[in-house]
C-alpha cells in the first residue's frame, strides 16, 4: 500500500517499503498532455494538399491523431516505476522489465552523489537501478534509500541469527528473478 504522492510507504513495523517517483511522474502527465492535445489539434485540422502536391486523406489525420496517443502512452512510461521491498526481497519495476532480488544477493543499497537515481549493488557484481528513487525528489529519495537501507540491515540480521545448516545441493546461491541465467553467473 503507499499514496502516489510520497516517495514510498513504511509500515510500522518496518516490514514493507514501496517507492514511486513523484516529481518525474507530475512532468509526464504534462508532457503526456501536451503532446496528445498537439497531435489531436494537427490531426482535427489537417487538410488540403501537402507540399509536393499530394492530396490529404482522413487516413491522415487519424494517423496524425494515432502517433499522438502512441507518444503518449511512451511520456506515461514513468508511471510504471516501482521498487517494493520487504524483509526477504526487493522487486524493482523500472521503464523495461522487472527483477526480483532476494537480499542475499544484495551487497549495498548506493545512492552516490552525482548519480541520477539510487541502485542496487549486488554480490556477482551485477547494477540494479532504481528508476523510482530519483534525485528530483531530494528528501524524499534520501528518505526511501534510508528505508531501503534498514531493511537490508534487518535481512542481514535475520540471516546471522538463522541455524546454520548445508545448503541442497543446487541451492547454495540465491536466482535473481527477472534476469538471465548469464546475468546471474
Amino acid at each position: 500500500m503507499s499514496t502516489p504522492a510520497t516517495p514510498g510507504h513504511h509500515d510500522p513495523a518496518g516490514e514493507e517499503v514501496t517507492v514511486r517517483p513523484r516529481r518525474i511522474r507530475q512532468i509526464s502527465i504534462g508532457a503526456a498532455a501536451v503532446i496528445l492535445a498537439i497531435n489531436l489539434y494537427a490531426g482535427l485540422t489537417l487538410s488540403g494538399t501537402t507540399s509536393n502536391g499530394g492530396r490529404l486523406f482522413p487516413a491522415d489525420r487519424w494517423a496524425v491523431i494515432g502517433v499522438g496517443v502512441l507518444f503518449t502512452a511512451l511520456a506515461l512510461l514513468p508511471w510504471r516505476l516501482r521498487v517494493q521491498a520487504d524483509r526477504e526481497r526487493v522487486r524493482v519495476r523500472n521503464l523495461v522489465g522487472d527483477v526480483t532480488v532476494p537480499w542475499e544477493v544484495v551487497e549495498r543499497v548506493r545512492f552516490d552523489r552525482n548519480a541520477v537515481w539510487a541502485s542496487l549493488d549486488l554480490i556477482n557484481g551485477d547494477v540494479v537501478p532504481l528508476l523510482s528513487v530519483q534525485v528530483i525528489d531530494h528528501e524524499d529519495a534520501v528518505a526511501a534509500v534510508r528505508r531501503l537501507r534498514a531493511l537490508l540491515a534487518a535481512a542481514r540480521a535475520k540471516n546471522l541469527h538463522r541455524v546454520s545448516s548445508p545448503a541442497p545441493l543446487g541451492q547454495d546461491r540465491p536466482a535473481v528473478e527477472g534476469t538471465s541465467t548469464a546475468a546471474r553467473d
